[in-house]
């Protein structure tokens, strides 16, 4: 049961991978792009914080591998983890995007 989180981790690992290598694609459907700059700023700045996912998903497979009791519990930091670094990539962004449209 604890492979779950190197899966989650692994999807999590491949978005991080395209926003960091393909940062002119639009990917993010909640974030308004207000220009072609901010595209690739915004991308850096979400594959930054999604790293923090999968770090938690990383840990809770070693802790899960250790004590498989915990798998459960630990089950749901999972989604957890995602909805806080989508919030605070949606909080984010708006600073992201002034900061690109002003220089």
């Amino acid at each position: 049961m604890p492979e779950i989180f190197l899966i989650i981790a692994c999807i999590l690992a491949f978005i991080v991978a395209l926003l960091a290598l393909a940062a002119q694609l639009r990917v993010l459907n909640f974030i308004d792009y207000r220009s072609d700059r901010a595209v690739v700023r915004l991308n850096r700045y979400a594959a930054a914080r999604l790293a923090v996912p999968i770090a938690v998903n990383l840990g809770s497979g070693c802790l899960g591998l250790e004590w498989p009791e915990y798998t459960l519990p630990l089950l749901f930091l999972a989604p957890v983890s995602i909805l806080s670094a989508v919030i605070w990539i949606a909080a984010g962004a708006n600073g992201v995007n002034l900061r690109a449209e002003l220089e």
